[in-house]
């Protein structure tokens, strides 16, 4: 499954994340990546504890999953992907959620980790982990998926769980091991329960909703289940947690993901949010017909909670007004409350279903999830304060996650009843803001021209392209470099390679190695997991699993492999085995310097031979979507408004604007993996320049912004070198521009020139 473009960026800084742990340490990588000091006072300076702000509606669980991966085969590799994985989630009915998704292998979640583990996982309860097995543990990545309120010790009522009971079943989890002040005991000893199996595995702990977690008492259990890393997902950060990673609303609606804008009309009675609110899903019914889209639009209509009072707007009266004044079918109306669920085993997205309004209360707020809901109708008085928050994110899913033609179908909609616009939409807010969204994601229906606010317009009208290095007429790219008649088993596969670990796979903890911050497993206790891996075949077929290079044969990368382990001398096959995250890792480093080497031949072979050119493809777009804006206006930006940059960046933009620039025509902020403008060289990646220039003469700039730290690294020096031949390519007309705080004016200078 190809992942959407924010979700990609977040496990790419991740991934960041996790090769800088191997440098710095978890405070200072999150410091390197992010730029931002670390808050460690939940879990301290050793401990990574990251959070990804992505919000509801954005595929949390399922970058969750990928993000497992990661971090298993790099900060976690001495478990050789096995131990515990704690999957912490707010309520019951996320929980069941949860559950369904990981436990069918035909889920897209199951299937990601399944490929990538062997088969070899496992997916518990709470309940059901009261019963794991040692067995369980030690083959296979077991991932135990818990409400938060399950591991809760309420002291003052010295209430125990039966997370922290004595538990029999769990006997064998203790045969052999150290005394150790992490586990908990009794007078008897330590004491036989799940949260002690929980502790001796040092488990990763993924948190879903992270905010969730708020209570100095929800920190205090998670820091004595003994984590090895902490991260979690939420749409709404506290201001304790590392936010690695923060995803706007609009990069969701970008990807066709979310309904946006929210649409807000407000009425002062009731009936009439009601029938407007029905009208308005007879539209949309209507526009889905014409349209061919295979969408049955439903309402869902919220009621005030059952009570003795002849003015509540209950469920019934709801009901009543649907059938006796809008002649609605009762078959197309379902009630789903604590107390009823007509929409129990039925399908909604099923061709032949005729549910078009589902009613409730607040029965929805979580765990609930159907793209076809487009319209909130709030019958109660918006300033009851009712849950209407909870139930916002229910109707902001795009059907099929792809953007329809008719915009109608593009937006999602709130009739609520409030005695003024201003009113609704405060709660309203409130409610967007609670899910990850904000203010701006909101429009006043009565409004004339309705416009989504980070959705900005080109201010110049005319089209432009920059041109792009191209092989044979089409865009360069790594595996055409690279070509099909490259063996990988020719190839000089020598390399050395040294491990930290014992045998039997532990190793100490917070050394230094090479200048290098070096974590090992726990050495606290003794675990040893059985070593499934120790033939030669396994180990290479294990390898080419993991080695992902697209462009490789798997019958030449076999032999790449059993050559590279024949000549691997002073190890055992054993050795091998159990250290394979570290042999991975430097096959993968190997394979890679050999590719690029191989490729940058390649590169300037075609290019002495002419045959590597400049060439326009895609336009620059008449309108993108933001991430989040700059509050600022310049006078030759080629789009209305831009993205957000930092405060280096923006005061080299503010210089490139200014008038006495006269001969630049317009200027574009290009943002990376999502402007049609990149270099590309010999190596895998491309290269985003932060801003084009167009001068009036017609002559390109591309200009790179830089910090002092990265002036003159390798990968800058890449740059560079790439981006001198594109410049050679053109003729005169393209010019490129490292640019730092130490030649701005330098830079400048120059480009009056041009």
């Amino acid at each position: 499954m190809e992942l959407k473009k924010y979700q990609q960026k977040t496990l790419d800084k991740i991934k960041r994340y996790l090769a800088e742990i191997g440098k710095f340490g978890p405070k200072h990588a999150f410091i390197s990546v992010k730029g931002e000091a670390y808050k460690d006072e939940f879990f301290g300076e050793k401990l990574p504890f990251i959070c990804i702000k992505i919000p509801t509606g954005g595929g949390k669980t399922l970058v969750g999953c990928n993000a497992i991966t990661d971090i298993m085969d790099s900060f976690l590799k001495e478990k050789m992907g096995r131990g515990i994985v704690m999957w912490f989630v707010p309520s019951e009915a996320i929980k069941s959620q949860t559950l369904r998704k990981f436990k069918d292998r035909k889920d897209i979640h199951r299937k990601i980790l399944d490929e990538y583990f062997d088969n070899n996982v496992k997916i518990f309860s709470n309940e059901e982990a009261l019963k794991i097995r040692k067995e369980d543990v030690e083959d296979n990545l077991c991932i135990i998926i818990s409400s938060l309120d399950a591991f809760r010790k309420e002291k003052s009522l010295q209430t125990k769980y039966k997370v922290y009971q004595e538990n029999g079943a769990l006997i064998n989890h203790f045969e052999n091991i150290e005394e150790s002040d992490i586990l908990e005991k009794d007078e008897s000893g330590i004491i036989k329960s799940l949260a002690n199996v929980i502790r001796l595995s040092n488990p990763l702990i993924v948190i879903d909703e992270g905010h969730k977690t708020k209570t100095e008492l929800s920190i205090t259990f998670l820091k004595e289940l003994n984590p090895s890393f902490v991260i979690e997902y939420t749409a709404t950060p506290r201001a304790e947690s590392n936010i690695l990673v923060d995803i706007h609303s609009s990069e969701l609606k970008d990807e066709e993901m979310v309904k946006l804008p929210l649409v807000l009309e407000s009425h002062t009675q009731w009936q009439a949010a009601m029938l407007q609110g029905v009208l308005r899903r007879e539209e949309l019914e209507k526009i889905a017909k014409k349209e061919k889209e295979p969408i049955r639009p439903i309402a869902l209509l919220q009621a005030e909670q059952e009570k003795e009072d002849e003015n509540k707007i209950t469920v019934s009266k709801i009901k009543e007004f649907l059938i006796k004044e809008r002649k609605i079918p009762a078959e197309e109306i379902a009630i789903k409350t604590s107390k009823t669920n007509d929409l129990e085993g039925i399908d909604l997205f099923a061709k032949g279903c005729k549910i078009r309004y589902i009613i409730t209360v607040n029965a929805l707020a979580e765990g609930w999830d159907c793209s076809f809901a487009y319209l909130l109708i709030s019958v109660a008085n918006i300033g009851s304060k009712i849950a209407v928050e909870q139930i916002i994110g229910r109707i902001m899913r795009m059907p099929y996650a792809k953007r329809k033609e008719n915009e109608d179908l593009n937006r999602s909609y709130i009739f609520a009843s409030a005695r003024n616009f201003n009113e609704a939409a405060t709660q309203i807010i409130s409610g967007l803001e609670s899910n990850g969204y904000s203010k701006y994601d909101l429009i006043n229906a009565s409004e004339k021209r309705q416009k989504y606010e980070f959705d900005v317009e080109r201010r110049v009208k005319e089209d432009f392209a920059v041109p792009l290095m191209s092989l044979e007429d089409e865009e360069l790219n790594f595996e055409e470099l690279i070509g099909e008649d490259f063996e990988l088993h020719k190839q000089d596969a020598d390399f050395d390679f040294k491990v930290h670990y014992d045998a039997d796979g532990r190793a100490i903890i917070d050394i230094k190695e090479n200048d290098k911050w070096f974590r090992g497993a726990q050495q606290i206790l003794k675990i040893t997991y059985k070593d499934k891996h120790c033939s030669k075949n396994e180990i290479i077929q294990w390898l080419d699993k993991k080695l992902r290079f697209t462009m490789l044969d798997k019958e030449d990368k076999v032999k790449f492999l059993e050559k590279a382990i024949d000549r691997i001398k002073g190890y055992t096959i054993s050795d091998l085995s159990v250290n394979r995250y570290v042999l991975l890792a430097k096959l993968d480093e190997l394979i890679n310097s050999i590719l690029t080497e191989y490729s940058k031949k390649r590169f300037d072979k075609f290019l002495k031979e002419s045959k590597i050119k400049v060439k326009e493809f895609e336009k620059f777009p008449e309108v993108i979507t933001l991430s989040e804006e700059i509050p600022q206006e310049f006078n030759r930006n080629y789009y209305n408004r831009i993205d957000k940059l930092n405060k280096e960046e923006q005061r080299f933009v503010e210089r490139l604007d200014l008038d006495t620039l006269l001969n630049i025509k317009f200027w574009i902020r290009n943002r990376e993996k999502k402007d049609p403008f990149y270099l590309y060289g010999w190596q895998k990646n491309r290269f985003y320049p932060d801003f084009i220039a167009l001068t009036n003469k017609g002559n390109i700039l591309a200009l790179e912004w830089k910090g002092e730290d990265r002036v003159s690294n390798e990968d800058t020096q890449y740059k560079e070198e790439v981006a001198k031949v594109w410049e050679k390519l053109g003729k005169g007309k393209l010019h490129f521009f490292l640019v730092h705080n130490g030649n701005v004016e330098e830079v400048l200078s120059k480009i009056k020139q041009l």
